[in-house]
């Protein structure tokens, strides 16, 4: 293997190359490129941006459905809204594009899940604060809101249904000792009622709750690869634990190390792993994609089971703060940036960051480059 510093359009990237990896395959983060920046309207954004995620309707796969982009916020009481990723990816203008709806989401909305025609919102870290059922279609009126209670709340700030919505997992954010826990709840009430809808499944791992090996599990990301549920999180508090990246398979319970040191000491200014991203799984190619607090990406080729990391274990590529600041043409990347969201076909990229909470950065491929064609320095 390899190292290659790329440089094309002003734009340098670190490629991690051996020699059966030079393709023509135009993903994204070979060859980025600022396509435009959306412009969210004042009620559809609030100051600290976090855990963007895609949604859709889909009731065989909700982990692959990318029909819409929520943007969501971690400050009290502010609003999230919903895009529609197709037009995100077809406009080539701010002007093109607007928030199909927002709303005043009352506590953190730090993340969503959505299976069926149900976006649900977690309570964000606060205490007794229900789960929050909205409909994806709030253009037809907004007055069809429900509160979800489960026996067990985690008050978390991230959650995901798995892929044929009959579980949903969730981390859980108050209190020190439960910030490596990743709990699982059947689904054994309806989505579109008020009521108690998630029941804690008691007969998986400890009582419905597993311990997974890192201190904080900030953020991660349910994928339905090889006909199983694979759950991917990295380390949210690396002045305690390494920066390492792990892979659930939820039902087995087995947890794999798949990454040991994803940003090593003196790379970035602050490792917390924020985001983690996967990639390629209807081609059968799937890369996972981790973002620091302060870090930029790396991009990692998986094994087509998804368990493992090809490449000998090494990225395939980096895209540092600074690659991200001149990409986006904005400092703001030197910020906490804890948005992002990358198409299955890895042709789009979606950005925030803190100091620059009003934009959506739409970063795409550059029309007909390959990689033989960057020029290396």
């Amino acid at each position: 293997m390899k190292n290659m510093f790329l440089v094309y359009a002003g734009i340098s990237v670190i490629f991690f190359l051996s020699a059966t990896d030079v393709s023509a395959q135009e993903y994204w983060w070979k060859a980025p490129i600022l396509k435009y920046v959306e412009e969210m309207a004042e009620e559809a954004h609030s100051t600290s941006p976090h855990y963007w995620t895609f949604g859709g309707p889909s009731r065989t796969d909700s982990t692959l459905d990318q029909t819409y982009l929520y943007t969501q916020d971690s400050n009290m009481s502010v609003n999230f809204s919903q895009y529609v990723v197709e037009e995100l990816r077809n406009a080539n203008s701010a002007d093109e594009v607007a928030h199909r709806w927002a709303i005043d989401h009352i506590g953190r909305p730090k993340g969503c899940t959505q299976f069926s025609n149900r976006v649900v919102i977690g309570n964000g870290g606060e205490e007794g604060q229900p789960f929050t059922s909205y409909p994806d279609d709030m253009t037809i009126g907004s007055g069809r809101e429900y509160l979800l209670e489960a026996n067990v709340s985690p008050d978390c700030d991230t959650l995901h249904f798995n892929h044929d919505g009959t579980l949903l997992y969730t981390n859980h954010y108050v209190g020190s000792a439960n910030r490596s826990k990743l709990h699982r709840y059947r689904v054994t009430g309806s989505l579109e009622a008020d009521g108690q809808a998630f029941t804690l499944d008691s007969g998986w791992q400890n009582n419905g709750t597993f311990n997974t090996a890192i201190v904080r599990l900030r953020n991660f990301i349910v994928k339905y690869i090889g006909g199983k549920d694979l759950i991917y999180y990295g380390e949210g508090s690396t002045l305690e634990g390494l920066c390492s990246v792990y892979v659930l398979d939820a039902d087995a319970g087995i947890e794999r190390l798949l990454i040991e040191d994803v940003f090593v000491p003196g790379e970035v200014v602050d490792a917390d792993i924020v985001n983690i991203k996967i990639a390629g799984v209807a081609a059968g190619d799937p890369h996972l994609y981790v973002m620091g607090n302060i870090a930029g990406v790396k991009v990692y080729k998986l094994t087509p089971d998804g368990m493992g990391v090809e490449n000998g274990g090494n990225p395939v590529a980096f895209l540092s703060t600074d690659d991200l600041n001149r990409i986006n043409q904005t400092e703001a990347f030197s910020s906490h940036a804890r948005a992002f969201e990358v198409t299955d076909d890895q042709q789009f990229a979606f950005f925030s960051a803190h100091n620059a909470n009003a934009n959506i950065f739409v970063v795409t491929v550059e029309p007909g480059v390959a990689v033989s064609d960057w020029i290396v320095k």
